[in-house]
């Protein structure tokens, strides 16, 4: 029997790979379903973003509120295509799962290309670089999320491979090289990273068009994000970065002193250094091309440790991990060929070595992949439940919160984000180092402000709440890993709005099972 052509073509190791894949991914949504009864994400920011979808799908408006702009946002791609999916085929609290999860499959694609250009890899070679890569990442609590992240490896990754074809003299059609740099930055902003190491290895060898081409397509977002932004009253960069970032030390240079307190990364870094030059001094042209490689993801490293931050459910530096066991691709074989030169035991007794030292990507990856039911457990528990009680309140109902995805997304309520992410306002108070409590009372009058559902942990003087707010309910999240406080505190702004808050929460008691991870305390 003849095989067809398409599957005599077929790569059998990037199928192995999707295979595995998927099952896992299958796997851990089963797990949280099975936690929460439902696709829950293990950060309450996804909903953020499905907010912003939303209200772009139906309103036309980018930001928290129907109508107002606010750069809520830490990427300006994500909500885009997911309103484009809302448009399409309704509002759903899963679409970001299944996205997510797609682009996870496309960025495994995406490393199969380019393990095979720059390195001519067999099959099982590129898969088990691909499943090291995808596990300390680590991919599924990433996926997890329901973040941009895998969109942002996905294109960044992308990226990097038709640089990787372009360097070795394979002919890319124009514009494509600015297509991919396009969607990395407008995945996040993180991938501007990777612009001075990048640029400095074109235009040493020679690549012109190609440096246009890469700074065009990374400067296009952020310039037209820029100016829509700063017209509508917000700033040139998106709130989160404002807030999240480190842009107050950027001038002080700590890059290197934080590389060596965090051992993963350490590792990662140490193990780039010796494949770039490994590849430097290869008598192989296509390793010596590529050194560079390896150099550019050490530099994007330290500029992340110094003007970005790490964590927050492991997902900020994850594409950094992904490109960096990726990016050693050119070292492969001029390694291999190094250690069939030695002596059998010599040879097995370095690669043990070399195991050893990637202790802590190994143990970083186990550590993350355990907490994934536990982290959604956490965000079901809390989040989704407030979202529960701002739902009895009613359409409309004038609601101040710390925590806005899920309280924004599944309700009709008017939310205000006392945090300053879904707020500009609030956010050039913080940045401006005006926010305290005589800014906060202000806020919530001239908004109309009638609950106020917030972890009074994070207000500290000369921050702290108005002494006016009058507290109605204080929950209390057992076994807390992810939610910001284990306390939340209902409070009112009014007598009037005392006796409705009560009533709500008296309605969603008696509609709700007690959750494993809840207590709650009526005061």
């Amino acid at each position: 029997m003849k095989i067809p052509s398409a599957f005599r073509n077929l790569d059998r190791g990037l199928a192995i790979t999707l295979i595995v894949y998927f099952i896992t991914v299958t796997g851990m949504w089963w797990s949280i379903h099975a936690r929460t009864g439902e696709i829950g994400y293990t950060v309450d920011d996804a909903y953020i973003h499905c907010t912003i979808a939303k209200n772009i799908a139906t309103h036309g408006s980018s930001g928290i509120i129907p109508g107002e702009f606010a750069a809520a946002s830490s990427s300006l791609l994500w909500p885009i295509l997911l309103a484009v999916i809302f448009f399409v085929v309704g509002i759903h609290a899963w679409i970001p799962a299944v996205l997510a999860t797609l682009f996870g499959a496309w960025l495994i694609e995406r490393s199969n290309s380019l393990l095979k250009t720059a390195a001519g890899a067999g099959p099982a070679t590129r898969s088990v670089a691909i499943l090291m890569a995808l596990t300390s990442a680590p991919m599924l609590p990433i996926i997890s999320t329901g973040m941009e992240h895998t969109l942002h490896a996905w294109a960044m990754v992308g990226l990097f491979a038709y640089l990787v074809r372009v360097l070795m003299g394979d002919k890319t059609r124009t514009g494509l090289i600015f297509l991919w740099a396009l969607m990395a930055v407008g995945a996040r902003y993180e991938s501007l990273f990777a612009l001075p190491p990048l640029l400095i290895w074109l235009a040493l060898r020679g690549k012109w068009s190609t440096v246009f081409e890469l700074a065009g397509g990374m400067a296009l977002p952020v310039m037209g994000f820029a100016a829509y932004s700063l017209a509508h009253g917000g700033y040139a960069l998106p709130n989160s970065l404002i807030l999240k970032g480190n842009i107050a030390g950027a001038f002080h240079f700590h890059a290197f002193e934080s590389l060596m307190e965090i051992p993963y990364l350490a590792v990662l870094a140490s193990l780039l250094l010796m494949a770039s030059l490994i590849s430097l001094f290869s008598k192989e042209p296509n390793s010596k091309r590529l050194a560079w490689l390896p150099a550019s993801v050490i530099v994007m490293i330290l500029i992340h440790l110094q003007l970005a931050k790490l964590g927050w459910f492991w997902r900020y530096e994850g594409y950094l991990i992904i490109l960096g066991i990726l990016a050693m691709a050119p070292a492969l074989a001029p390694s291999q060929a190094w250690l069939r030169r030695l002596p059998a035991a010599l040879s097995l007794v370095i690669c043990v070595i070399l195991v050893f030292c990637c202790f802590p990507l190994f143990k970083r990856g186990n550590q993350a992949h355990g907490q994934i039911t536990q982290a959604a457990g956490n965000i079901h528990d809390q989040q989704l439940q407030m979202a529960q009680v701002v739902r009895h309140l009613g359409k409309g109902a004038r609601v101040a919160a710390n925590d806005i995805g899920a309280v924004s997304f599944l309700t009709d309520a008017s939310i205000l984000d006392l945090w300053g992410l879904g707020d500009n306002r609030i956010a050039k108070a913080k940045h401006e180092h005006s926010y305290n409590s005589e800014f906060i009372k202000a806020r919530l009058i001239e908004e109309q402000i009638d609950y106020v559902i917030c972890y009074p942990s994070w207000f500290m003087p000369p921050t702290e709440l108005p002494a006016s707010l009058i507290p109605v309910e204080r929950w209390v999240l057992g076994n807390n890993l992810i939610c910001g406080s284990d306390t939340v505190v209902f409070y009112a702004t009014s007598q009037h709005a005392v006796e409705k808050l009560a009533l709500a929460i008296d309605h969603y008691h008696s509609e709700s099972k007690p959750e494993k991870y809840t207590s709650i305390i009526n005061k």
